[in-house]
């Protein structure tokens, strides 16, 4: 393997982080630079809708400096993230076109669950977490992000807006800070938190973690060694509740430039930390069974390049990544009560069409991806109405989140979906304009996956599960579908007759059904 160096950017709503690591050889990992420009890019947004020009002319500027430093340093692969701020605004487009302009750095958005798979991976990179269930909180300046996580894997993840500088902007503008204006923080993190916290308290939480800028700085205040957790990292203290809350306490009392002095924090810092502090000890001491939190003093940026990582040594799981998606996406399902059984079945089917009509389809693995959590989610829609189910499902899937999707993916498995049934996609309809909006290549992405996922639907009509196999031949004009069924598949094949139009249509090929080896009707 050859050495590599590569650099994560975290831009984030309270500051923008640069790390640089060298991959060498024998793949150890090294950190060669790490840089904080404290520019608030959440100053004012989470009021306006609108990110600051001045802000966003010092991210310019910090980019410019980030540049001059990963081609001193020769970096090979270059990716930067953004979250909450820069995702809620209204003009941040512009951000993310003025920063390529000047830098030629790519600026991502992501999403809540995006950021919470990253610091998942950053955390159990740092802590053992295989034989313990613990809930991470990630404290950042536009958003909270409550993961449990089991063994390892993300199994409850939300995002609440309680980040730092939205809290202190809107509640704790003022130098000195009165106990009305902490109460009424109070009252409303306890409004927001309330359903999040029931559902934690369904887990057996083992311990606690926090990351994040403000996390570390209590870390640094007043964390200590925990004694009942040997083995546990020296550079992961552990913060005692107790000791938080008096900390919280005293900070109050303070004025921002007072904090500054007694305790050494810088002026971004300063203002934002007794919102995070309320927060944390909101959340810690409603957490039953909870002492404290552990800080394993990693982040964002830290699961970025530990992605970026195992990707350049080739041994990025992408199984594991696979499986973990369509967990997520079979936990959506099960929000709006769909058929578990049904589901499985028109995925398992999809994914055996799709493997078996590589030489028509032409499509990548990533697309065998959102086919199949397309097949999972395609009638979630029946929740919200069954007559129109598959719009219903489009709306519901692209307002929702899934581990390992971003936007432009889920975009994506919501069209698909959308076209399970009825209409052909169709860029000339106005009532298409979710369609419209994809690129070309995307939308023959979508005809052809949706193609695909109709027919598979048809196969398993009744919701039984009755095709167990199925084998197909691909000819001139036809494609020919011999299932392995205990049943006659009567239905299916009727149902095929209007479902497969699609498939007909796009392809140019008829499709012949054979059913443990007999032929039926050519759907032409």
């Amino acid at each position: 393997m050859e050495s590599a160096t590569l650099a994560a950017i975290d831009v984030g709503s309270n500051a923008i982080r640069l790390k640089i690591v060298e991959v060498k050889a024998d793949g150890t990992v090294e950190a060669v630079y790490q840089h904080r420009a404290p520019v608030r890019l959440g100053h004012e947004v989470f009021l306006t809708g609108f990110l600051n020009d001045n802000v966003i002319e010092k991210a310019i500027e910090a980019f410019g400096g980030f540049r001059e430093v990963i081609d001193t340093l020769k970096v090979h692969t270059t990716r930067a993230i953004a979250t909450s701020a820069t995702r809620e605004a209204i003009n941040g487009d512009n951000l993310v076109n003025r920063i390529y302009n000047s830098s030629g750095v790519q600026l991502e958005r992501i999403s809540g669950v995006e950021e919470a798979r990253l610091v998942q991976l950053a955390v159990t990179r740092k802590i053992d977490l295989r034989n313990r269930v613990a809930l991470v909180i990630d404290i950042g300046g536009g958003s909270v992000e409550f993961d449990v996580i089991d063994h390892g894997s993300i199994i409850y993840s939300n995002s609440l807006r309680l980040g730092t500088v939205r809290l202190q902007e809107t509640f704790l503008r003022t130098d000195t800070i009165s106990d009305l204006q902490i109460l009424l923080l109070r009252a409303y993190m306890e409004q927001l938190l309330e359903t999040t916290l029931d559902t934690i308290n369904t887990y057996e939480i083992d311990l606690v973690l926090g990351t994040g800028g403000n996390v570390e700085e209590f870390g640094r205040q007043i964390g200590v060694l925990d004694p009942d957790n040997e083995g546990f990292p020296e550079d992961s203290p552990f913060i005692p509740l107790r000791d938080c809350q008096r900390f919280v306490k005293k900070i109050s009392r303070l004025s921002v430039q007072e904090r500054m002095e007694r305790y050494g924090l810088q002026p971004d810092r300063a203002d934002v930390i007794l919102p995070a502090g309320l927060v944390l000890t909101e959340v810690v001491s409603n957490v039953i069974g909870a002492r404290g939190l552990y800080a394993p003093n990693v982040g964002l940026k830290d699961g970025l390049l530990a992605e970026m990582t195992d990707r350049h040594r080739n041994s990025w799981d992408e199984t594991s990544e696979e499986a973990e998606i369509i967990k997520a996406a079979l936990a959506l399902g099960n929000k709006y009560h769909f058929h578990l059984g049904h589901a499985k079945q028109v995925r398992y089917l999809a994914e055996l069409l799709f493997d078996q009509l590589q030489p028509i389809h032409h499509l990548s693995s990533e697309s065998r991806l959102l086919l199949s959590v397309a097949a999972a989610l395609h009638e979630i829609g029946g929740h919200v109405n069954p007559l129109s189910h598959h719009k219903h499902s489009y709306y519901l899937i692209r307002n929702s989140e899934i581990v390992g999707l971003n936007e432009k993916q889920l975009e994506l498995v919501a069209n698909i979906a959308r076209y399970h049934r009825k209409a052909f996609p169709d860029p000339n309809k106005p009532s298409h304009f979710h369609f419209q909006r994809l690129s070309y290549t995307e939308k023959k992405q979508v005809t052809r996956l949706a193609a695909i996922l109709r027919i598979a639907d048809a196969l398993d009509h009744q919701h039984k599960s009755i095709v167990e196999d199925l084998k197909a031949k691909i000819f001139d004009d036809a494609i020919e579908i011999d299932v392995q069924s205990f049943d006659d598949c009567l239905l299916e094949r009727w149902h095929l007759q209007e479902k497969g139009e699609l498939f007909v249509h796009t392809f140019g090929r008829s499709i012949r059904l054979l059913v443990n080896g007999k032929a039926g009707e050519r759907i032409d």
